[in-house]
Order: structure tokens, then sequence, then C-alpha cells
């Protein structure tokens, strides 16, 4: 939590015990990191439990998506309830109301959406549902701060802004003093109740090493990942990802579906942005973000990976009813002139400053993607709806639930071909919160405002169809705090991203029977741009191949008298020491996406770093970001946790004297350095600004490296 952030306990609770107070005080304290759903503002639990009508501890049952209000589809869930905190429950069961969902070939994502999946259990904390239209629903109170998600295996439990070491000491306590009385339990919780198992260490999965390190999610990218029992068949075993929408503070299993191949020693997956469950395919959030990953074999033992695998960016898929499979939307031609046309409600241009800001965001994405968002003079509606008006709106808290932000809400239509269904982006609306304290800008958002820009450009961006990332540097990164401020788009996640759905978006098999889903056309280049680069690099990877060496990709979107391409390696990236290890020639100028590729055949026993040097006609050269690779037999350096915050420890020989620990961005730059104590293998992290690193550890002698994603 910020400095500067401050909660304080409604009078109803001036007598609560002391140490439950501490217990809620230390649950926030250091977590604000782990947020669930998109650009939240954080509400302290007592606020939370003040404003519930209903707190229950309960688990995800059937599941059915019903139209309402304003054609909106609503995702309603019947809960299974063991406990009772608070309130009274009512004598015909409990349904719980999610915006969006799949009906048919309709489909609403709806961006502050929980993702509700069947059987996952946790503590509701319900108010009733007023947006739906229909009676006797209830909702989320403040939206994806109204669950406390539990981690069954481990009897741990998680809310946006909070961690809870133990459901039984260190939930229950909090909820009953908070309610001021004990829960009165309505069924046995049998999975709660169940023997933890026992764990079988020679068992345990181990992953000696996967490829590629860094890839993308929601793109049918596939993870190749090789170890040690695995088991000969999956069963039901899986691979689970550190979630994108909480920061990895919880794990998504990828979909049955994901899988390529499972052996006891390989498994190969496509990385998921959707996870569909049970009979209803929700398909919202949960999206594998950068971290370490799991792997869960058949008869339960998990091994984690021993480094962090890095999702560049993630794309938003969709799951026909009743499906399995996820897959991605494409944008459309929706007002005949390249793209989608916006109109502003009264309710936004009656607020000084907030047209400019948000067209300042809409110049930002055209200028880097060229897709065509535009506004018109026509007055939008002061209501969000499924009628074909792409409106910016200010929103009550019927709309907004408290604590969002900004609410995304994008329409699908769909069309099966040869069985297979494909949805186009055909409407999309955009609410913020209305009373926020925002920042208009263009000065900067300090102190307790946040920065309207900044939260703008994160729900454009799921308007352009990305999803969120673990990337603190990106728009797409899955959080915001109050006082910062993010207003240019990252070019390898946030513009990859982009442009990567409007080239997916060239062609749809819809439009021979649909001509309204015709595929959007490029805007010309909006005044206020920058001069665009002679190329525009969207994606430059490595990846080591035993017998063959490391294979070099890279794509451009477009390139105007590019002479060749230079790819250049360094052991020692922080010392500047670079040597050239091949050309490629370059297209000249074209406006089309290409793809080139090098091979470096050199062997590869440690870690090898990697930049692309572009050499224009006139003599002119840009360089890409770094991207480093490790050979099949580089020794690798066990760091935890990984994620980290504060501390990190650092398992590695035993030197005679102090290490020496050196902190590598992603530019190749050494950030910190530290000595690492024979004794003591442990190193403060207050110094390292959030993202990804390779920590190199040396005695002088010896050399090993490891990935650390620092929040």
């Amino acid at each position: 939590m910020k400095a500067h952030q401050r909660y304080c306990l409604p009078a109803a609770f001036a007598g609560a015990r002391l140490f439950i107070f501490l217990l809620i005080l230390s649950a926030w304290t250091g977590a604000a990191v782990a947020q669930t759903g998109c650009m939240l503002r954080p509400v302290p639990l007592p606020e939370r439990m003040a404003a519930a009508t209903l707190v229950v501890e309960a688990s995800v049952g059937p599941q059915q998506v019903l139209a309402g209000r304003g054609g909106h589809l609503f995702t309603v869930s019947e809960l299974t309830i063991y406990k009772v905190f608070q309130g009274q429950l009512p004598a015909g069961g409990v349904r719980l109301a999610e915006p969006g969902g799949t009906l048919g070939l309709r489909r609403e994502e709806v961006s502050s959406a929980a993702g509700l999946l069947p059987d996952e259990q946790g503590v509701f904390l319900l108010e009733p549902d007023p947006a739906s239209g229909t009676a006797g629903l209830y909702r989320l109170q403040a939206g994806p701060q109204g669950i406390i998600r539990y981690d069954v295996a481990r009897r741990t439990a998680v809310e946006p802004f909070a961690r809870y070491a133990s459901i039984a000491g260190a939930l229950y306590p909090v909820l009953e003093q908070l309610a001021g009385q004990a829960a009165r339990p309505v069924r046995p919780n049998l999975l709660l109740a169940a023997p933890l198992p026992q764990a079988r260490p020679a068992a345990q999965p181990g992953i000696s090493s996967f490829s590629p390190q860094a890839l993308t999610a929601g793109t049918g990218a596939v993870l190749t990942i090789d170890g040690s029992n695995f088991g000969a068949l999956r069963g039901s075993g899986s691979v689970s990802f550190p979630n994108a929408d909480n920061g990895g503070a919880t794990f998504v299993t990828a979909n049955p579906t994901d899988y390529v191949l499972w052996s006891d020693t390989r498994i190969q997956l496509r990385v998921p942005s959707a996870i569909v469950g049970g009979s209803v395919s929700n398909g919202t959030g949960n999206t594998a973000g950068t971290g370490v990953f799991r792997v869960t074999n058949g008869t339960g033992e998990t091994g984690t990976s021993p480094t962090a695998l890095t999702v560049t960016y993630a794309l938003i898929n969709l799951v026909p009813n009743n499906g399995d499979t996820p897959n991605r939307p494409r944008l459309i031609n929706d007002d005949g002139q390249g793209g989608y046309s916006l109109q502003y409600s009264p309710s936004f241009t009656s607020r000084a400053g907030a047209e400019a800001a948000f067209e300042r965001t809409l110049t930002t994405w055209a200028c880097a993607t060229r897709l065509r968002r535009v506004m018109v003079l026509a007055a939008g509606p002061e209501a969000t709806a499924s009628d074909g008006v792409n409106v910016v709106r200010f929103g009550s808290a019927v709309e907004v639930p408290s604590g969002v932000l900004g609410v995304t809400n994008s329409y699908y239509s769909g069309c099966s071909v040869n069985g297979v269904a494909a949805f186009s982006l055909v409407e999309m609306d955009y609410t913020f919160n209305t009373s926020t304290s925002w920042q208009f800008g263009p000065a900067l958002a300090s102190g307790s405002d946040y920065d309207f820009e900044t939260v703008a450009l994160h729900e454009l961006g799921h308007g352009t169809q990305l999803t969120h990332l673990i990337d603190p540097p990106a728009v797409m990164h899955f959080s915001v705090p109050n006082g910062v401020n993010k207003r240019t788009l990252d070019a390898d996640s946030d513009i990859a991203g982009g442009t990567d759905v409007f080239t997916f978006s060239a062609s749809n098999p819809c439009t021979a029977s649909f001509p309204s889903l015709s595929p959007p056309v490029a805007a010309a280049v909006p005044a206020g741009c920058t001069t665009p680069l002679p190329v525009e690099l969207v994606a430059f990877a490595a990846q080591y191949e035993a017998g063959r060496g490391t294979r070099l990709t890279w794509t451009t979107a477009s390139e105007t008298n590019s002479a060749f391409f230079a790819v250049e390696s360094s052991a020692e990236p922080a010392a500047g020491r670079w040597a050239e290890a091949g050309r490629v020639p370059a297209a000249g100028s074209s406006n089309t996406p290409r793809t080139y590729e090098l091979i470096d055949a050199r062997p590869l026993t440690g870690v090898r770093y990697y930049r692309l040097r572009q050499t224009d006609a006139d003599g002119s050269t840009q360089y890409s970001s770094v991207v480093a690779v490790s050979g099949e037999a580089s020794a690798a350096l066990s760091l935890y946790p990984n994620p980290a915050t504060d501390r990190l420890r650092v398992l590695a020989p035993r030197p005679a004297g102090a290490a020496r620990l050196t902190f590598i961005d992603m530019a190749g730059r050494a950030v910190l350095r530290l000595a690492l104590a024979p004794e003591v293998p442990e190193v403060p992290l207050s110094g390292l600004r959030p993202g990804l690193y390779v920590v190199e550890w040396t005695d002088g002698t010896t050399t090993r490296r490891g990935r650390l994603v620092k929040q």
C-alpha cells in the first residue's frame, strides 16, 4: 500500500480488539500488487463488509447466461453456501450475476468482471444487483473486490489487495470480528475439511528447461517444457501460470484443448488468455502472465520452473457457448470509414478537460496501430447498451462498482464457419467512475489523484483486444496506483499486441455471409503523431535449439528505405561488449508485415544476449531491446521467492568469501550490484524497480544466472 493511502475503521468497529485490527492491517500492508480485475481503487475490507448485505463462504455452482436490461448479457452463478458471516440467506438460494457472457453467437466482454469459474471457492461479499433488471439476483460488492478467493490446496486466500496465509487462522477471525458474530454453518465444506495430501518428493515433476523464454498468450504460441516425472499420460495433470489479472497472486490452469503433447519428459502447450469452465464458457480474464509456472502430474505432485517465463503481450480470447476452445476475435470496419466512430455522452462533455484527455489517448493508440477510432459530434446516450452506439461516458455506482476506475464493454457478433465460431467486435462502450478524483492533464497526476489518460489508455487497450500483463512499464499491466502516470505505450507489449490484432483482422471468415463484418482499414497518420520510424519492429526473439544453434526471429510491421539488419551478441552486455553475429538484407520499403530469421550456429552453454541493429539506406541506425537466451547446459541460479517483493534468497555454491550479484534489466543495463555473504544468502530489493531481470551471481571463478520478476 502506498504510504499516502490511509484507511479508517467505521465507528461501528471502534470497540474491536486491537489484535483483530492488526490482522486487518497486516493483510493489507504491502499487498497492493495483488489486484484482481481491471484498474481498481482499494476499498478496505471494513468498508466492504459494512456495505454488503450478505457475506458467505461458498463455491460457484452451475452457470447460465441471461440477457438483461439494455441488451447486456449476464452470467448468473448458483452459489453453494457453506457458512454465513453476515446477513440472512434468501429462501430461494443465492444467485450471483456477473456482467458479460456468451449467448449463442453473441458475446459481451466486461473488463471489470471477476471472471468466476465453476467450483472455485471463496468468501463472497454481496449486495442486491441493480444492473441486470432481474429480481432476486446479487452482485459482488465493490466489483472484483467482492470475492476473497481460496487456494483450497494450500488453505490460503487472496483478494485484490490482500493475502491471507491461513483461511481458518487469518481470514475467519477478521470476518467474524467485523460482522460482530460467529459464522453460522450451513453445510460442511468437504474440500477444506479433507486432510492435505502428503508430498512425495521422489515423484515431484522436475523442469530442467523450457523454450522459448518469452512468448505471447492467446495467440496460439506453443511453450515446450522439458524435464522428468510429468507422467506418460496427462490424466488430471496440468500446467499453471501466474494469473496476469492479479499479478500472480493466484495461478490459472491451461485448458484441456491447449495441450499439444504430454509425455513423461516433455510437455508442449499453447499459453492461454481465457479459461473455459463448466457448462457455460465464460472465458473472462484469467490470463497467463509473466513469472514462474507450475507443472502438476496426474498423481498431484507439483514442480516449478527454474526461471520465469515472460509473456510479452496477451490478446483477448472468446469461447463459443458450450464450447471448449478459446479463439481470437477480429476488429471490423464498423462505421464504413475504416474503423469505429465514438460518441461522448453529456455527462462526459460536462467535465472540464475530459474530452481533450480522452482524445489524446485515441491519438496515442492510432499513432501506434493505425486503428481508426474517432469522435463524432452527435451526443451519445447516458447508459451503455447493446445498441450499436460506441459511447464514452461517466457512470454511477449502479454501473461502475465502488473501487472500479473504468469499465470497457466489448460486444461481439459471431458466425459459424465449418462448425467453428468466429467472433468480431461490433461495438465498444467506455465508462469511467464519476466519483474518482481524476487528473485530466496535461499536468501529471500526483498525490491521491488518478491519471485519467493512464486509465483511458488501458481501457482503450481492452477495446483494441488486449488483456492484462504482469509488466509494470506497460499500459496493459494489470494495475495502476494513484499518483502514477503511464501515458506512453510500450513497444514490445502494448504496440506489438495492438499491431498483431490489426494484422490478424485483415481477413474475416464471416465477411462473405455478413458484409457488415468487413475488415478494418488502416487510418491515415493522425495529426500529432511523431515522425514514424523507418522500421516498425513489432517482435524480436531468440531460442536455442540443441545441435543447431540460436534461432533469432524478428517481425516488422512496415519499413521505409531499410538496408539491412545486423544481429549483435554479447556475454557481458553491462560492459558494452557487442559483436556482430550475422546480417540479413531488409525489404527496403514495405507496408505489410515481414518476418526475418538468422541462425547463430555457435554452441551455447551459458547465457548469451542479443540485440538487433537496423541500418537504413542513408546509414542511420537504431537498436532493438535486448533478449537473453540460455544454452542447454547452462548452470541455473535458484532464486526465491520469484516473483519477489522486498527480499530475495539465493541458492548457489557456497564461496569462501562474499559473492557478487548483478541485476541486469531487459535493455542489458546493470542497474543494481549487491554483495552476498555466504552465511546469509539473502539481499534486500528495496532499490530495485518492478520488472524482469537477469540476476548474475559470481564468486570470481564461477558465474551463474537466473531470471527474476520483481513486483
